[in-house]
């Protein structure tokens, strides 16, 4: 099991970050806080995997923490998720959040995730209440990065659109932030969009 991994950040985008090691590149599926969270191109980078085994293939998953880490295991052992939508969740929810959301019982907060209905949303509640890995307190906000708005749209776009939402209910929602939003962080950016989405 390959459950660390120290390289150089070769590539990076937000659902995939490629890390080079002794040579080889490993691609490693990322949720949208880690990704907020890797390094340049270029810098080392450390990341704590998990290789999820499938009849057609090997796919590595990588986390900034092992809190993160530990909370995407235990939505795979949820039926009905997958690690896309384990990503997803973690994309749209910090850990602190989604534990506190699967404590509530809160199934509207939880369904409004793309690949999750409401019976996957309520599974989730009944399976996951009573063993959620312990959260850490949340990590610091990242610098705004400031780029150029029609780059940094397609970027949100590609994002939301991969997690599975409709490209044309993206790509109004995103005009809607990128008109009331100043920050151009991409991360806040695409949580924001989200919000618009779940509405």
């Amino acid at each position: 099991m390959i459950t660390q991994l120290t390289g150089i950040l070769l590539e990076k985008a937000t659902a995939a970050a490629v890390v080079g090691v002794g040579g080889v590149g490993f691609e490693v599926g990322v949720s949208l806080a880690t990704y907020d969270r890797l390094p340049e191109v270029g810098h080392s980078v450390t990341l704590h995997t998990y290789l999820l085994v499938r009849e057609d293939a090997l796919a590595l998953y990588g986390f900034h923490d092992q809190a993160e880490r530990a909370f995407f295991i235990r939505l795979l052992s949820v039926s009905g998720v997958g690690a896309r939508t384990a990503l997803a969740l973690l994309s749209s929810f910090s850990p602190s959040d989604l534990a506190q959301t699967i404590v509530a019982g809160d199934s509207r907060r939880l369904s409004g995730v793309p690949g999750i209905g409401k019976k996957t949303a309520e599974r989730i509640i009944v399976e996951l209440r009573d063993k959620l890995p312990a959260i850490p307190p949340p990590p610091p906000t990242s610098p705004t990065v400031t780029d150029g708005d029609a780059l940094l749209k397609q970027d949100v776009i590609s994002a939301l659109v991969n997690f599975g939402w409709a490209s044309s209910l993206v790509e109004r929602a995103v005009a809607q932030t990128f008109a009331e939003e100043t920050s151009r962080d991409l991360s806040h950016l695409i949580k924001q969009t989200m919000k618009r989405l779940y509405r």
